[in-house]
């Protein structure tokens, strides 16, 4: 990880980039044509089953000849259920694959039960905690007819999990509109869910990693319009 040439390049850190990670695209490295500026998070010593990052806290500009844009790989077929409240992507890339038989990824998204759970507030009125956890997509009040993501599911041939609770928990308006959330594939044993969800102050970006169809990590920040 180096800093713009002005710099003289200067290493600021060394990161293990390992196939599939996942930093977050700022803007072109200033001065740079082959270089992009990314912020990622302090990744954990402790290898977990999944950790989600809430900081982006770290930054600096790496070749962009080492990395993929996630929203320039192929992107999975978008579409609803008969009763609107899942969103299910489906990769049709190999036309050969009988459809059956091809990855999906199945958001469900219901009206939230957030109001019957214990809620930690500040002075202010602020909701701090619903359940201890940090929520997103709200502030001072949960608004009427709030939804949240109830369940994420992988479907893959031989291999498949539903999302573990801690990947999904307190994500509150997610997004229905098909413009703000994509899934894409860098291979079958890498795949990338993104959202933009909320609206407003509370509008915020998250995304996941998808590896060998088990959720490994999530990358959340507010992201204001």
């Amino acid at each position: 990880m180096r800093v713009h040439k002005d710099d003289y390049r200067k290493i600021v850190d060394k990161i293990r980039m390992r196939k599939g990670d996942v930093f977050v695209y700022v803007k072109p490295a200033p001065g740079e044509t082959e270089w992009i500026w990314i912020k990622y998070p302090e990744k954990q010593d402790e290898e977990k089953p999944f950790v989600r990052y809430e900081n982006l806290d770290k930054e600096g500009m790496v070749n962009k000849g080492r990395v993929a844009f996630i929203d320039q790989l192929p992107q999975f077929t978008a579409s609803k259920s008969k009763n609107g409240k899942s969103l299910i992507f489906t990769d049709n890339s190999n036309p050969k694959i009988p459809t059956a038989q091809r990855t999906k990824v199945v958001i469900d998204i219901y009206p939230s039960n957030a109001g019957y759970r214990k809620q930690e507030k500040d002075a202010d009125g602020k909701i701090l905690t619903i359940d201890k956890i940090k929520p997103w997509g709200i502030k001072d009040a949960l608004p009427e007819g709030m939804t949240e993501i109830k369940s994420i599911r992988v479907q893959q041939p031989g291999r498949g999990s539903v999302f573990v609770r801690e990947a999904i928990k307190n994500m509150f308006q997610p997004t229905m509109d098909f413009n703000n959330i994509g899934v894409t594939a860098l291979d079958n044993d890498h795949i990338y869910l993104y959202m933009i969800n909320g609206s407003g102050e509370n509008r915020y970006t998250t995304l996941w990693t998808i590896k060998e169809g088990k959720v490994m990590s999530q990358i959340i920040y507010n992201s204001p319009e």
